[in-house]
């Protein structure tokens, strides 16, 4: 076992020591004792980003074309069997309706783009908001569980939900709402937050 001598009483101290047990000084070698098998820190990356699928648009889509085409076709064929009148009519209820269509549209276009996820080694973060922010995260060391859920539907546009149950109090679950290659997203997640808990397992202090 390495030993120094005392600078105070002359003795041979352990380099473990945190202290001369013949005087009490204090050992500059055992005041910071290295742990063996410490690991360095890990330096944070990230490894996915992404927004909730833009498949989501394809009914607002299939709504817009829907009334844009079958609408006055419908409204043309009642107008031929009765009164022209309902052409005019039918005209103006067809554009009020592809207006509210593109509205529908565009809001539910800026709610995919203002919501970020991002998933490094270390952590995992919403950021949500067009003008105000807010940004919520979740440390991987939490994570306990993790699962992904698709309807059929949602299986059909291959989207899902990844859902993260934590043991933080604060934020018990975390949902990735809409993401595409939701099994994916899910092992990624799984593999980070088992490797995150190995590292503090290795560098708890002794």
């Amino acid at each position: 076992m390495p030993v120094i001598t005392c600078p105070d009483c002359g003795h041979d101290v352990s380099t473990l020591a945190t202290a001369c047990p013949h005087c009490g000084r204090p050992s500059p070698a055992g005041a910071t004792p290295i742990a063996e098998g410490a690991v360095p820190p890990v330096r944070e990356e990230t490894l996915w980003t992404g927004t909730p699928s833009r498949v989501l648009l394809v009914g607002h889509v299939a709504g817009i074309v829907f009334v844009a085409v079958v609408v006055p076709l419908l409204v043309n064929w009642f107008a031929s069997v009765g009164n022209d009148d309902l052409r005019f009519y039918g005209w103006v209820a067809t554009a009020i309706i592809v207006a509210i269509q593109l509205i529908a549209f565009l809001v539910a276009w800026i709610r995919l783009r203002s919501t970020l996820y991002t998933v490094t080694n270390q952590r995992v973060i919403v950021e949500q908001g067009v003008f105000a922010k807010s940004v919520g995260e979740i440390d991987l060391r939490y994570v306990d569980d993790s699962n992904f859920r698709q309807s059929v539907a949602a299986r059909l546009l291959r989207i899902g939900d990844v859902t993260l149950i934590s043991s933080d109090k604060t934020t018990p679950q975390f949902v990735l709402r809409s993401v595409g290659d939701p099994r994916r997203i899910r092992e990624m997640i799984r593999t980070a937050a088992y490797q995150a808990s190995q590292r503090q397992l290795f560098t708890r202090a002794t």
